[in-house]
């Protein structure tokens, strides 16, 4: 128990240090472009770190290691993907075939203090919360949980979302490692500001893979193309930082709602 704690904590810290200094990637280096928007960015409000959330988060992202699962008998009797063909669902509130489940990763893993939650309410999920600059943060995600054996979506063009907006740009991400800090490829996408009425229509992105971009910690990276047939998380993410320094547009720090009715493959 203190060796896994000691591992979460030093690959947490690890990531943190990353993003503020640059890390190389398995076959690139991040490409660090400092701009005058970046620099606005900066704050100077402090607020006290949640550390005990912090670790909460690294260990439940943190794929337990195999062998420790074979001792505990929980490991999966094979990682052979599931094969995965267009028009099929992912998750949906009332439709979960593969058992996936969502939990949070928000900028206290680099010391903010913004906090989400992702809840299934009815016939969708939400995912709400309040994004906090102080700490120079300013991000909130809601990430599938670690998969037993990934998808494997070769057959498909993408990922749609079903979703209902607030008006804010969001990204969406998907990773074909298992690893924590792994490389990310991500996607952009604008909702419309429906005030998510009942009443209001649901919004249906389709996200094509050759949309994607391989990044870390929101950084361009030169790297092969993604594989679609190996994905291992997804998640959703409002930030203020877009790419290589750039701020989202669309951004606003405060409360933030997102409802999502299924993602799925198209």
């Amino acid at each position: 128990m203190v060796v896994r704690l000691w591992l979460v904590i030093v690959g947490g810290m690890s990531g943190a240090m990353g993003t503020r200094f640059g890390v190389k990637g398995a076959k690139g280096l991040i490409r660090r472009v400092p701009t005058a928007t970046r620099v606005e960015a900066e704050t100077t409000q402090r607020k006290m770190w949640d550390f005990p959330r912090f670790v909460k988060t690294v260990a439940t992202f943190t794929p337990m290691p195999m062998p420790l699962r074979v001792l505990l008998g929980n490991a999966p009797s094979s990682q052979v993907p599931i094969n995965l063909k267009p028009k099929q669902i992912i998750w949906s509130a009332i439709d979960n075939p593969h058992g996936v489940q969502w939990g949070t990763l928000d900028d206290v893993v680099m010391g903010g203090a913004s906090e989400s939650r992702f809840e299934t309410v009815g016939q969708y999920g939400i995912f709400s919360g309040d994004i906090d600059e102080a700490n120079n943060g300013g991000f909130v995600g809601a990430r599938t949980l670690p998969l037993d054996k990934p998808f494997d979506a070769s057959d498909c063009k993408g990922i749609y979302l079903k979703v209902k907006g607030d008006g804010k740009r969001y990204k969406c991400v998907i990773r074909d490692s298992n690893d924590f800090n792994g490389i990310t490829w991500t996607s952009e996408f604008d909702t419309d500001d429906t005030q998510i009425s009942p009443s209001s229509p649901w919004q249906v992105i389709n996200l094509p893979f050759s949309s994607f971009k391989p990044t870390r910690f929101a950084q361009t990276l030169d790297y092969n193309a993604l594989d679609s047939s190996k994905l291992w998380a997804l998640q959703l993410v409002l930030s203020k930082f877009a790419y290589d320094g750039d701020l989202n547009p669309n951004f606003k720090a405060g409360p933030m709602r997102l409802l999502v009715e299924s993602v799925g493959t198209y």
